[in-house]
């Protein structure tokens, strides 16, 4: 038994606590260093298109906006995790966007093996939505747009690879492939009446989205499993393809920053702390994404089980008792933290179910799960606060706080996690003062299949580049 005198008492915890959440704090200053240095590496990557850009600023060859009276139908199909979603998307008009939708989940054989087997997969799908819908009739053949949430190389709307297959997919045979292509000719093959007209990344399909709605939309944020960003950047800034096409002086493009990379090569540029340090180490990719380790929520759990793991170790925490599930990496979940964060019971009764009953810890006393809470909100406030700084970059880069701009924002973090948006507001607010009041910030559902949808219609209209 271990002598109760080498437990730290409670005037040794809080002094403990208080250093932990200095080093996590972000303040304004900071902010303002942070937004400034990925202008830079956004800057950067628009004039280069090797691997040596941590923020690869990758164009979409959107070339127009929505204006939000365009009418008809079309379909759209979003790939996004384990989930295949399909829509049919009818324009309104007047910015009125209606939708009908099925849901196919991605088995894991699929995310695993041959490109072809996920490409049949996407066709059988779309066979059974069309006799869902009722939209069979082969004279009648739907334009289609596909959005992945996967980083893409794109030469025009109609021709798109995926650079790296991410998450838990590891897809062969895909290198080089152009995805309306491949699934293009699975279509044919079952005769099935869809004109495959565009695909486009996550964060590209839900600024469209919005656009259609908000006309005056700059970008879209996603903050997820994942984190990354989309954004309406004038053609001619884009030097890094001014050679495949005649921008003119007004056009504009959708480009995709994938921002999760930023101090990827320049490590210094992001305040970190150890338990960063040693969550990008142990990964799967370590160096790789570095900023969305520290924002997204698959790792946003794992940065918490490190700091309870270490407290626990310097008999700070749970009377330096463990468990297997606590010892296990990845096994404490973002969604732990949000239950956390939205336990208000005097006794934190929800906090003690997951610390026991989920984690199974043998007991937690009030001051432990008190302190438990203090640790969920210092990580998902560095995490809301650094979103707010990578926002601002954006509006920095396109100069459009004076006029005032729309952001569209979706994912599991920013809409379902405690306080999230309050949090990247605030921030916003020390960034921008009174003039905070300039953005309109709204959350887009369902902006990847329809995006896609919109892409497929303005894939028909614009011109050819």
């Amino acid at each position: 038994m271990i002598s109760t005198s080498l437990f730290a008492d409670d005037k040794t915890r809080e002094a403990e606590l208080r250093s932990l959440e200095k080093k996590f704090e972000l303040h304004t200053n900071q902010l303002r260093t942070v937004s400034k240095l990925m202008l830079e590496e956004m800057k950067f990557g628009l004039t280069r298109c090797d691997e040596k850009c941590n923020i690869r600023m990758l164009p979409s060859w959107v070339l127009r906006h929505p204006t939000g009276q365009e009418e008809g139908e079309y379909i759209g199909m979003d790939l996004s995790g384990s989930t295949l979603r399909i829509y049919l998307v009818t324009l309104h008009g007047h910015g009125h966007i209606t939708t009908r939708q099925l849901k196919y989940s991605v088995k894991e054989n699929l995310k695993k093996g041959p490109i072809n087997n996920l490409i049949n997969f996407m066709a059988e799908s779309i066979d059974s939505f069309l006799t869902f819908v009722n939209k069979s009739d082969s004279r009648k053949p739907l334009q289609l747009g596909l959005c992945i949430s996967f980083p893409l190389f794109q030469t025009a709307l109609n021709n798109a690879c995926v650079i790296t297959w991410t998450k838990d997919y590891e897809i062969t045979g895909a290198n080089n492939k152009n995805l309306v292509e491949l699934l293009q000719t699975a279509l044919r093959s079952r005769e099935i009446p869809v004109i495959v007209k565009a695909a486009v990344n996550g964060a590209a399909g839900c600024l469209l989205a919005h656009s259609y709605r908000s006309l005056d939309t700059l970008l879209s944020c996603t903050v997820s499993t994942g984190t990354n960003a989309a954004y309406w950047e004038k053609a001619i800034e884009l030097s890094k393809i001014k050679d495949k096409f005649s921008a003119e002086p007004n056009m504009e493009m959708i480009v995709t920053t994938e921002w999760g990379g930023f101090g990827d090569t320049k490590s210094e540029s992001i305040p970190h702390t150890f338990y960063d340090i040693r969550v990008n180490r142990q990964s799967v990719n370590p160096g790789v994404h570095v900023f969305e380790k520290m924002v997204a929520g698959l790792y946003l759990g794992e940065i918490v089980r490190l700091i309870l793991v270490d407290f626990t170790d310097r008999r700070l925490l749970f009377d330096a008792q463990y468990s297997p599930e606590m010892n296990t990496p990845y096994n404490f979940e973002s969604a732990y933290m949000s239950a956390i964060e939205r336990d208000e019971t005097p006794e934190l009764d929800d906090t003690k179910h997951l610390l026991e009953n989920v984690m199974n810890l043998s007991q937690t006393t009030l001051l432990d799960r008190k302190m438990v809470k203090r640790i969920c909100e210092m990580v998902g406030k560095r995490a809301a606060r650094l979103i707010a700084a990578a926002i601002s970059a954006i509006i920095a880069k396109r100069e459009a706080l004076e006029q005032g701009l729309s952001i569209s924002v979706e994912g599991t973090v920013y809409e379902f996690y405690p306080n999230f948006p309050n949090r990247v507001n605030t921030a916003l607010q020390e960034l921008y003062g009174n003039e905070f009041e300039r953005i309109n910030i709204g959350i887009t559902r369902d902006g990847g299949g329809i995006g896609a949808a919109l892409a497929a219609m303005i894939a028909s209209t614009q011109p050819k580049v």
